[in-house]
């Protein structure tokens, strides 16, 4: 008898992971499957750019890229100076030849460059050809073009929910996309987490993580638009999978990663009826030329950093009390989002109260310090939610005397630019 309990007990993983099986099986693709492109779905032009590759820091996330839009390392995308803002290229790993898509939408800086560093990787891209951070792979870069019906343009959308679109992606609006096709409604699953590192229906390999969906009511790469009925909220996914004909008996339109079924919010129910409507992309990112140019004009601005606190005279239209921090060090170099670039001895700040180039007077309510500074760039929204209302340079920190404690309630109040002398 207990013989038999432990071969149970040893199977039972086993037997679990098939009767989850809801997908229907799917031929091993024999190529480099990366991103659900296929090795004959793209064609390399122009000449490829050798060179060594870095990976993204973590706290660069949240900031503004050369394109306006906003770094996250989550999504398959690089800083690189030989290609223009926008272009799709293939990044190959010259030590084990496995490659990714990426979409350029950033610059690397001229420090990087004396390094020979041709091309910087947001983590997940390097993830995909196992280049880690802290790391120097050598690479080659080439511009492609797709062969097939996928678009590439969709992609930047992969790991993003509804709301995700609306509140923390700058270069997304409401309405970058548009309903089409027919709508559908039904039951809705979620995979099993056995099922992480299977192949899908594309090829490519489910991951828990991902914002992906099996479902036999579209075509595959087809993005829609997935609403819980029980709780209105919503996901966009991507269809990269076929359900197996049974669960079609059962009633289920769509059998969601385990990722997507979290934001829908109904993992504990298991099941969930829900609206499934097929959606188009509108939005093409604009290419920022001008801002991509500046580099030693306004980086040296005299008027920002010459100001004496005790030569100004303050007149105060807004003001507004709260947290104030400052920024990592590691930022410095990186783009505002007026399209200048940041540096840690320069006095200014990021604010989401206040529109960008208005000048405002800081005071550190503790010591009663203050300073002058223009706001150049943007928060987080993370950050608002933390009650923070200004982000400062190192060096108006240190005016501040605030470095040590990291946080400090300060006094945010507007000067008038004509006032200045």
């Amino acid at each position: 008898m207990k013989k038999i309990i432990f071969l149970f007990m040893f199977l039972y993983p086993f037997l679990l992971a098939i009767a989850q099986q809801d997908t229907l099986p799917v031929k091993k693709s024999m190529g480099n499957i990366v991103d659900t492109l296929r090795p004959d779905a793209l064609i390399t032009i122009g000449k490829a750019v050798t060179g060594k590759a870095a990976i993204y820091d973590t706290d660069l996330d949240g900031t503004k890229t050369a394109s306006g839009e906003v770094f996250f390392n989550i999504r398959l995308t690089a800083a690189c100076n030989d290609f223009k803002l926008n272009a799709w290229v293939k990044v190959t790993n010259l030590g084990n030849k496995k490659y990714v898509i990426v979409r350029i939408n950033d610059r690397i800086s001229a420090r990087q460059k004396k390094k020979g560093i041709v091309v910087n990787l947001s983590e997940e891209a390097g993830r995909n050809i196992s280049i880690k951070k802290g790391n120097l792979s050598k690479i080659k870069i080439e511009e492609i073009i797709v062969n097939d019906s996928i678009s590439l343009m969709n992609k930047e959308i992969d790991s993003l929910s509804l709301q995700d679109t609306m509140a923390r992606v700058d270069s997304l609006t409401p309405n970058s996309f548009k309903i089409t096709g027919k709508v559908i409604t039904g039951v809705a699953s979620f995979y099993s987490y056995n099922l992480d590192g299977t192949q899908t229906s594309t090829g490519e390999i489910y991951r828990n993580n991902k914002l992906t969906a099996a479902s036999n009511n579209f075509k595959l790469n087809t993005w829609v638009l997935v609403t819980n009925l029980r709780n209105k909220k919503s996901v966009i996914v991507r269809i990269n999978d076929r359900m197996h004909p049974r669960m079609k008996k059962k009633g289920r339109v769509v059998d969601l990663s385990r990722k997507a079924a979290g934001i829908l919010d109904f993992m504990d129910n298991g099941l969930t009826r829900v609206k499934v409507q097929p959606v188009q992309f509108v939005y093409i990112p604009k290419v920022k030329q001008g801002p991509d140019s500046l580099r030693a004009v306004l980086d040296s601005t005299k008027p920002v950093d010459s100001l004496k606190t005790d030569s100004v005279k303050s007149t105060e239209i807004l003001e507004l009390t709260g947290i104030a921090s400052f920024y990592s060090s590691n930022l410095d170099g990186t783009k505002t989002a007026t399209g200048e670039r940041y540096r840690n001895n320069k006095l200014s700040a990021a604010s989401n109260n206040f529109n960008l180039n208005t000048w405002v007077r800081v005071t550190n309510l503790s010591n009663n310090n203050s300073v002058i500074l223009r706001i150049n760039d943007r928060m987080h929204p993370k950050m608002k939610q933390k009650g923070r209302i200004v982000d400062l340079s190192m060096a108006a920190a240190k005016k501040l005397d605030f470095i040590k404690k990291g946080l400090t309630k300060v006094k945010v109040a507007i000067v008038s630019k004509d006032t200045l002398e």
